[in-house]
């Protein structure tokens, strides 16, 4: 019925649109004559397909930073951990210094000793020497100042020394001297340490002077051994 309708009112389009044009060729002269009568509005016409989605948009700029907010509940308590391995010894240093001041002219011989008590069999002692050594009097001589362990030199690994040469009489010079090293297998107990001058091998016996207008000191330390 729908579509008849629309065939009827378009016929009806055609004879007018064909009188206009009659009209038009029989009177040419007569302004008002080719006036047309409006036909009346079409039927809306059905909606489009939908088109594709856009593309998706840029981000947007960080918005600006909150405010700090409120601390939370403290948590619970946590379970007593286990109880961890023993610590290591804590004992404190041992060790011991002697102090003297002497001018010791003594060529051969020991100078002075400190006794000094070691704890451990499985240990190592460090010692030092701090004072002032003179060679004079000769040349091409020498001297050797060495520390001793109740008599006997080191043998673990090597002696404790230093010694002092000159070449001629000339050189009249006191001169600080150092010495410093350490030695195992010593056994614990009571211990002499002691520092000593003697005569360089090679070479014959010579004047030396210990510890001249200062102080001399041994400084003896119990460490660990060496890795």
């Amino acid at each position: 019925m729908k579509g008849r309708s629309v065939r009827i009112c378009f016929l009806f389009y055609l004879l007018v649109a064909s009188q206009c044009v009659t009209d038009n060729a029989s009177s040419s002269l007569a302004k008002n004559s080719n006036t047309c009568l409006q036909g009346s509005p079409g039927l809306p016409g059905r909606n489009g397909v939908n088109g594709h989605n856009g593309l998706p948009g840029r981000d947007g700029r960080d918005g600006a930073k909150g405010e700090k907010g409120v601390a939370g509940p403290s948590g619970s308590r946590g379970e007593k951990g286990e109880m961890g391995p023993s610590g290591k010894d804590t004992d404190h240093r041992n060790w011991k210094q002697c102090a003297w001041k002497n001018n010791d002219d003594s060529d051969i011989g020991l100078i002075k000793d400190c006794q000094f008590t070691k704890i451990k069999d499985d240990t190592a002692l460090r010692v030092v020497y701090q004072g002032n050594v003179w060679l004079g009097g000769c040349s091409n001589c020498c001297k050797r100042w060495f520390i001793t362990f109740n008599g006997a030199e080191c043998s673990g690994p090597l002696p404790i020394d230093a010694v002092l040469w000159i070449r001629n009489k000339e050189e009249d010079n006191n001169r600080p001297g150092f010495i410093e090293g350490y030695c195992n297998n010593i056994h614990k107990g009571k211990i002499r340490v002691g520092i000593n001058i003697g005569n360089c091998a090679g070479y014959g016996n010579s004047n030396g002077v210990t510890g001249w207008n200062s102080v001399s000191r041994l400084i003896i330390e119990e460490v660990p051994r060496s890795q």
